[in-house]
Formats: structure tokens, sequence, C-alpha cells
């Protein structure tokens, strides 16, 4: 082979050497999440390199000037201690979008946002899970997913179905329990995640309970104040009641395509059982397991054909701050309020009661069931 044919060769391997790079490149550009759609929640069902605006909830909006994105904590929902970097890794700001690494296993993260002098800006959940499935409840109600917020898993008695703990009007989660069920109703003990010392614990005033530090602190639990029962702080026996709404609010946690849904008399779950009563028993069917409740089983149903598994997953209470009631009890909340209260969702095992609404403080931390946005 002669010089010049030599030197051809080498620069078109060379050349195809550059092209196979560069479609690698490609091959690696992280797949984006919101398709369209912002949102305070993300799902990711698979390990990959994935990408989202920074921007607040469902909005367009910047939440600042951002100098830096980091990982809060991350949790398997379980007793075992994650790794820092065992579910989100390489998280960047790049260009307006947050980016990052996820593995294949399940659980949930948050990422942050920060600002010059360190103040946390925005905030989102990454919740690691196969893609929840659809459940149509009774009477054209509406439809809701098949788990709770933050569960990687709609198994009946596993710990991985019950998910994590709001307040009502914020968009951050915390953490639930770790074991199914409690003797009593004190109960200290969540799952366990890369940050130890968690939730910090504060009662709400003037400078707690504004939506500004809830934002900046989505780690902190603010416990009510003496007026409302609300972390959010008016100085009077009224509340703001806009943070949650029908139309999907930025402080709404639920993934693209479903909020939080409507409560009350006239809310999804009263309407699927078909009453108006706020409270009813069953004779049989209710206590269908050690830590929930199969509610396509008992004598008012909310759907049928398969099972419709509401775990009790207790609630953190808005006085100091504790999970209790695990295995006995739990609430989810509605974006619907009567006052400076909001409706839940309950269910009781201890005398298979069902409460389609119940009002209850903005300040506790319950469960959160999302529905499909119309």
């Amino acid at each position: 082979m002669n010089k010049t044919i030599l030197a051809l060769t080498l620069s078109a391997m060379a050349l195809g050497v550059i092209i196979s790079c560069q479609k690698d490149d490609k091959s690696n550009k992280p797949v984006e999440l919101s398709s369209g759609e912002t949102a305070n929640c993300y799902i990711v069902s698979a390990e990959g390199t994935y990408s989202f605006p920074a921007v607040k909830g469902n909005s367009s909006e910047s939440p600042g000037q951002v100098s830096a994105a980091e990982v809060l904590w991350e949790s398997f929902g379980s007793k075992v201690q994650p790794n820092a970097g065992d579910l989100i890794s390489n998280v960047r700001y790049e260009d307006g979008k947050i980016i990052f690494n996820a593995s294949a296993k399940k659980g949930n993260a948050v990422i942050a946002v920060r600002d010059a002098a360190g103040t946390i800006l925005w905030s989102w959940h990454i919740w690691m899970t196969d893609k929840p499935a659809e459940q149509v409840y009774n009477n054209n109600a509406g439809i809701m997913m098949d788990r709770n917020l933050g569960a990687t898993t709609s198994t009946p008695d596993k710990l991985s179905s019950f998910g994590l703990m709001y307040q009502w009007g914020r968009k951050d989660p915390f953490r639930g329990a770790a074991d199914l069920a409690s003797s009593d109703w004190i109960w200290n003990s969540e799952v366990i995640s890369t940050t130890a010392q968690w939730p910090e614990a504060v009662v709400s005033d003037r400078t707690t309970g504004t939506v500004e530090y809830s934002v900046a602190h989505p780690m902190t639990f603010i416990m009510e104040n003496s007026y409302n029962s609300d972390w959010f702080y008016t100085g009077d026996y009224v509340t703001e009641n806009t943070r949650w709404q029908a139309e999907k609010t930025i402080y709404d946690p639920c993934p693209a395509g479903w909020r939080v849904p409507d409560g009350g008399p006239d809310g999804i779950w009263a309407k699927a059982f078909g009453t108006t009563e706020d409270c009813f028993g069953s004779e049989g069917g209710l206590d269908t397991g050690v830590s929930g409740a199969d509610l396509s089983t008992t004598d008012k149903t909310l759907a049928t054909g398969e099972t419709v598994w509401y775990p009790y997953e207790g609630l953190i209470y808005s006085n100091n701050g504790q999970l209790s009631g695990v295995g006995a009890a739990a609430g989810y909340w509605s974006v619907t309020t009567r006052g400076y209260y909001g409706y839940v969702f309950s269910v009781m095992k201890l005398d298979k009661s069902v409460m389609p609404y119940l009002d209850s403080p903005h300040a506790h931390g319950c469960s959160v069931r999302c529905m499909k946005v119309n």
C-alpha cells in the first residue's frame, strides 16, 4: 500500500471513530421527563440519564438565580440506609435544566437547587417506581392511582405500599413508617434515608409559617400554630386555602397529569361509595390485612374487579411532628377545605370504619393518593 492510500485509509478510519463517538454521545442524551408538562414530582421507572426543566411545579416560572443542584435525600422506603448515589447521582444544573443519573433501584429522592448564598430555591421529588396503574372508581367518580404517592408497589401488606407523607398545601414529602404496624399510637420509626437527622420540626410563627420558608426548608416539618391549627401562619383564626386547588397549583405534589383529589361530601371517595354519610362501618372486609384495607371487598366499594389497597400509614401529628397510628388508621388528603381545616379520606382498623370526608388540621402529615386530571 503506497503512502497516499495509507494516509487516506487512516483518515477514513479516524473519521469513522469520530462519527462513532458522536453517535454514542447522541445515544446518551438525557431522557426528558416533563414531556411537555412540568411538575414537582417525576416518575422514573428505569436506569438511565434524565432531565427536566428547573421551574416551579406546573408553571414556566424560574425559581431564581440557580448556582448549584444537589440531592437532599434518598430512601428505599425501608430500614435499609442507602449510600449517597444508590438511587440518584451526578446531579447538575445546565441551561435551565436539572440533569441526573438514576439507578435501577426503587425508592424516592429529592433534588434541590440553591442560589449563590446556599438558599434552597425549589425542590423536586423523584419517584422511582413502576408506572402506577389507573383505577376507575365507581359512579364515574374519577380515576385514581393504584398506590400512594411515593409507594413503590400496590401489593397489600408490603411496607413498599405505604409511600410518603405531606402537609396540606406543601409540595415536599416526608418519610413514612419503617414497619407495617405499631403496638400503640405512639410511633417514632420512619424509614431510613441518606440524611440521618431528619425531619426537623419547628413551630409555625410569623417567620416559619410562610410559603417562602416552606420552600426554602423542604425537610422541615412545620407544626401548627395556636390560631388555626395550620402550618401557614396568619396570626388569626383564618387561613389561606389556595395552596392546593382542583385546578392544579404550583404546590401540588403529584406527577404531571395527576393532582391531589377533591374531597368532602362531593369528593371522589363519597361519589365512588355512593353515599353522603361522613362515616360508615363495615361488618366484613375492611380489616383485610395487617396494614391496610382492600376497598373493593367492603360493604360499599370504591371500585370493583381489582384490589383497591389503602394502607394504614398513620399520620404525622401537627402538634409534635411525630408519626403515629401506623397499622391502625390513615388519612388521605384532598384539596377541599372547611374553614381552616382540610378534608381527608380516612380508614380506621379498630372499628372497621370508613370516613369519606373527615376534617383535619392542615399541619397534619397525611398520605396522598393522586387523581387523574380530567
